[in-house]
């Protein structure tokens, strides 16, 4: 996503899961191996990091079934599951032959920077050994132990479904949305909010411009937990994104980064930040009838607690590579989108884009937005569909059906600004006048559910 509204930070990153091999040259001798661990020769045909022990000291050895033309990767680094506690490097042997095929120290990750890490593809099929050992070629026995982890990255089949996503740093004028979706991108995010004032000025250009090329577009939220209150900023959002977020299109997306100085995993804690990101959640699905989505780097993820299962996940991993799947699920079983880059090229636009893909086929993509489904909410009413006036207000006001279609107001909910329900009133009419008298002075929010959809619209109580 991009991300602050004043300030672009450039991010260093580093390359794993990528289809190139990552190796080292040198490597360790063979003659310091002490004993085989664990004794079992292992296979792997799943594209999640596993195990291979907990209990790895420097001078074990471990084997390995391989595939040719198969990419592996071992690393001891806690972004993908393992620990070091102590400085270690991996070499990788052909078991037959004791010859080298490949060599790993540091791998340069900000969380993990000492801890090693090999992408090697099979180049036979066969048995490998890979030996452990302490920087330097060095062994130690007993306690600390190391945790050593693999898995075989070729396993992973995402499909063909690939998007982008968009901010006000991406002006409508300069998006060509025909070549965009020619080049063979099928959906894309545009930034419509964050916090509680930011309004981006460019969303309604570009949703309408990839809905003409034939996109399926949805609207996201940059979200300032630290700052404020969860069920306000859904407010605010669903005041400003809630036409253009129908069925059928992309689903809105919670964006979760640091901002303006703040850490979520330092200034939240992990319950907090579970607890203000299910609330959003929660109230935009319950007043779109859509279920969002969560956007986050791994460590984030890796935060994040098992009260957010029932919402799917997009894992921001820029290791260039669409072909496999983020580095972390944290507690989810899988992941529905990967943010593989921030700097892809797209023809249709000259400069880098944040681009995506889906973790599934053409069909699945479909049914996670809801085109092979069915739902009781058929989509968010237009602009002018649905009016409130006056606005503002002092006692009453009045909700009006100003289309020509036949529009039964069935319900609306009043909640405050810090998105507590204050008032609920059953309709179904076709004009319905709203008694607030008993309301304080200040800004709320009005939800109209109507036959034809649901309508969010900001009311100012004088």
């Amino acid at each position: 996503m991009l991300k602050k509204i004043l300030l672009i930070t450039s991010l260093a990153t580093f390359s794993l899961n990528a289809i190139a091999q990552t190796c080292a040259t040198g490597g360790c001798s063979s003659s310091v191996q002490t004993s085989q661990y664990p004794t079992t020769t292992l296979s792997s045909s799943s594209s999640a990091w596993s195990t291979v022990s907990a209990y790895m000291n420097a001078g074990n050895w471990t084997l390995f079934n391989v595939t040719a033309g198969q990419i592996y990767e071992w690393s001891y680094c806690s972004d993908f599951g393992g620990s070091q506690s102590w400085d270690a490097e991996l070499t990788l042997f052909n078991n037959a032959s004791n010859v080298t095929l490949c060599y790993a120290n540091n791998c340069g990750r900000s969380g993990c920077s000492s801890a090693p890490y090999i992408a090697w593809t099979a180049t036979y099929t066969g048995v490998v050994k890979l030996l452990t050992t302490v920087s330097g070629c060095l062994i130690n026995s007993g306690s600390p132990y190391s945790t050593l982890v693999w898995r075989n990255a070729s396993a992973v089949s995402v499909g063909n479904v690939f998007g982008i996503d968009v901010s006000a740093y991406q002006p409508s004028a300069s998006l060509n949305w025909n070549q965009i979706h020619a080049a063979g991108k099928t959906f894309a995010w545009a930034k419509a909010t964050e916090g509680l004032t930011y309004f981006s000025s460019e969303y309604l250009g570009q949703i309408s411009g990839g809905l003409s090329a034939g996109m399926k577009m949805g609207a996201y939220h940059f979200a300032n937990p630290v700052t404020n209150g969860a069920a306000a900023e859904a407010n605010y959002f669903l005041s400003q994104a809630s036409p253009e977020i129908i069925s059928c299109q992309l689903v809105p997306l919670l964006d979760l980064e640091d901002y303006s100085g703040y850490s979520l995993t330092t200034s939240m804690t992990s319950s907090q930040l579970s607890s203000w990101c299910l609330t959003w959640l929660n109230r935009v699905k319950t007043v779109t009838g859509i279920s969002p989505i969560i956007y986050a780097n791994g460590s984030v993820i890796n935060y994040l607690n098992n009260t957010l299962l029932n919402y799917k996940i997009i894992v921001a991993d820029y290791d260039g590579n669409p072909n496999v799947g983020p580095y972390t699920n944290g507690v989810w079983p899988t992941w529905a989108f990967k943010q593989y880059s921030q700097s892809g090229s797209v023809s249709g636009y000259s400069g880098p884009l944040d681009v995506d893909v889906f973790n599934g086929n053409l069909t699945a993509f479909n049914a996670f937005i809801g085109c092979s489904v069915t739902t009781d909410i058929k989509e968010n009413l237009g602009t002018n569909s649905i009016i409130l006036f006056p606005n503002p207000a002092e006692n009453n006001f009045t909700i009006q059906n100003a289309s020509n279609e036949n529009i039964i107001i069935e319900s609306i909910s009043i909640c405050d600004i810090q998105g507590q329900l204050v008032l609920e009133e059953a309709v179904n009419l076709q004009e319905a006048h709203v008694n607030i008298s008993t309301l304080i002075t200040g800004m709320y929010f009005i939800t109209i559910k109507t036959d034809k959809g649901i309508k969010v619209e900001k009311l100012v109580k004088e």
